[in-house]
């Protein structure tokens, strides 16, 4: 099963899909909701990448209302200040502020891989 076709009981979750190769789905811990995307395909300074990525919807700081985790920092001059322990994996997040979560989820996704172009 591919991961269009795993969504599909999730319409919201077609765009992500689209750009996944593995499993695309909700998850929690501790009261925060995430969204898994298995071999996220996005692109990082030209260059074509693809990694699994995790993105919280509820991230508990206003600030930094949701937050994408990768499992590998990707430098990029970004402050890469967080690292958690989640779903049995380490995952890594940079400071970038102001993705609310009052929007469509590729909109969500949209913001944070700006931080790569």
């Amino acid at each position: 099963m591919n991961a269009a076709s795993q969504a599909a009981g999730a319409p919201e979750l077609a765009d992500i899909a689209s750009m996944c190769t593995g499993p695309v789905q909700y998850m929690s811990a501790n009261n925060m909701r995430y969204l898994y995307m298995g071999g996220l395909a996005f692109w990082v300074k030209g260059a074509h990448t693809k990694m699994d990525a995790l993105l919280c919807l509820n991230y508990s700081n206003p600030v930094y209302p949701t937050r994408l985790y990768l499992p590998n920092t990707l430098g990029l001059g970004l402050n890469w200040h967080e690292s958690a322990y989640l779903f049995a994996r380490h995952w890594h997040s940079w400071s970038w502020r102001g993705v609310h979560a009052n929007q469509p989820l590729i909109a969500i996704l949209a913001e944070h891989l700006r931080a790569f172009l």
